[in-house]
């Protein structure tokens, strides 16, 4: 429940209080004093602003005695309401005061996480992803705007200039696993690719590309992947035209809803149980229930579809495909053993 509730219920309440004094007083002067409920209303408002104006008619000994009675509900009613009005908005600042610096101390505790930059709607698709799969993250978004949207999602988020190093910084970039350039520009994207590489050699940066001819710069600026929207479309358009059932495969693995097939990556770390096996020696497909499409060696090689007489060797990066549960126990042996 809403902390503040207490007090915005307390500013509802004493409103309330407030127009019911209205009503009961301008009611009561019409009835003592025989007024219209115009004078009556009138000489309500007048009497608890204690505004010092004239009365409307002079007042009988009864009337007199329920104006002093208006006086005081209506400066108590008044006050209520000021005080919690007042508690509402102290509270608020407060609050967000304290919710600022907890998930600054959030995004600082970070390590191995991803940089989002750009909460658009393929970097709130990501991001939705992201937290998904359980993988931490943080958000840099320019537009305050987004903020009430980002603090609903629960996502660690800063509202700031991804292209600044300062706001990189905060973030956790110098900790983080990766980035993920998707500003509106090239050109932003660009300099934060270049920023970002800066700031930590080692991240791997993913920027998106607008322009073909932006993503030879983007590689030149340090990305190392490169992601071009039009380009993806075209091939998905054709895939869907010429190959309908290698499309069908595609969407089955990459489609979240279907929860059948996903793709995951994993760097054999010293003192896993797969170090210096052969895959088939591993279990992958008897034991794990999972595909190993690619190696990806220290040096660079690829070996797509390896032999099952295939050794895998310290730090390589395999990329399987299976089923979320049993890839996420494959992973758990891609660690080193304890």
């Amino acid at each position: 429940m809403n902390k503040l509730a207490g007090p915005q219920i307390g500013v509802a309440a004493g409103l309330a209080l407030v127009l019911a004094c209205i009503i009961i007083s301008t009611l009561g002067f019409s009835l003592i004093e025989n007024w219209s409920i115009l004078d009556s209303f009138y000489m309500t408002m007048i009497t608890i602003s204690t505004v010092g104006y004239r009365e409307v008619n002079p007042l009988s000994p009864g009337g007199r005695l329920f104006a002093s009675f208006v006086i005081l509900t209506g400066l108590g009613a008044a006050f209520f309401t000021t005080t919690m009005l007042g508690r509402a908005i102290l509270e608020g600042e407060f609050r967000g005061t304290v919710g600022r610096r907890k998930m600054k101390r959030k995004i600082s505790d970070l390590r191995g996480h991803s940089v989002v930059c750009g909460y658009g709607r393929t970097g709130n698709i990501v991001a939705e992803l992201l937290s998904e799969d359980g993988y931490p993250f943080c958000v840099i978004e320019n537009d305050k705007d987004k903020s009430d949207e980002l603090r609903d999602t629960g996502y660690l988020y800063i509202i700031g200039d991804a292209t600044e190093e300062g706001v990189l910084r905060e973030a956790g970039v110098e900790n983080a696993l990766g980035v993920m350039a998707l500003l509106p520009s090239d050109a932003d994207n660009l300099y934060l690719t270049m920023t970002a590489k800066h700031l930590n050699s080692s991240v791997n940066v993913v920027a998106r590309a607008f322009d073909s001819d932006a993503e030879m710069r983007l590689k030149r600026g340090g990305a190392d992947n490169i992601v071009s929207m039009h380009r993806i479309a075209a091939h998905r358009v054709i895939q869907g035209a010429l190959h309908p059932a290698v499309e069908e495969f595609v969407d089955l693995v990459t489609d979240r809803q279907q929860l059948s097939l996903f793709v995951e990556e994993a760097r054999l770390h010293p003192g896993s149980d797969f170090v210096g096996r052969a895959i088939k020696d591993t279990g992958v497909r008897t034991h794990y229930g999972v595909i190993i499409v690619t190696i990806k060696k220290a040096s660079g090689d690829m070996i797509f579809n390896p032999e099952a007489d295939t050794v895998l060797t310290e730090d390589d990066t395999i990329v399987a495909i299976g089923e979320k549960s049993k890839l996420n126990q494959f992973l758990k042996g891609c660690q080193p053993n304890r």
